[in-house]
């Protein structure tokens, strides 16, 4: 089954609000799971440590998780989710979901 990329953002858009509220983590994180596709995750992670902030350095990251290695496979950084940023995140889930199938 393919995915409607128009009804992956809103999902995006939520978890991106969502990790304002959340505890960080002791690594100095904060993560989201936005799809979960077999053993393979992708996850919204906000960086949150003083030392990760940096102009340069995107404080999101999108990361594609395999949970049967549990070793991080793909990821991108993101700055504000505008539309170029958002169609990457959308775009990277679909590519997951057509990984694991």
């Amino acid at each position: 089954m393919a995915l409607d990329p128009d009804s992956l953002e809103p999902g995006i858009l939520r978890a991106y609000v969502q990790l304002a509220a959340m505890p960080d983590q002791a690594n100095g994180a904060k993560t989201a799971t936005l799809a979960r596709f077999g053993s393979l995750e992708v996850r919204l992670t906000e960086l949150t440590r003083p030392g990760y902030k940096s102009p340069c350095i995107p404080p999101f990251w999108l990361e594609v998780y395999s949970r049967a290695t549990g070793t991080t496979l793909d990821s991108c950084g993101c700055f504000d989710f505008d539309e170029s940023e958002l169609s990457t995140a959308v775009s990277l889930i679909c590519e997951t979901r057509r990984k694991a199938a």
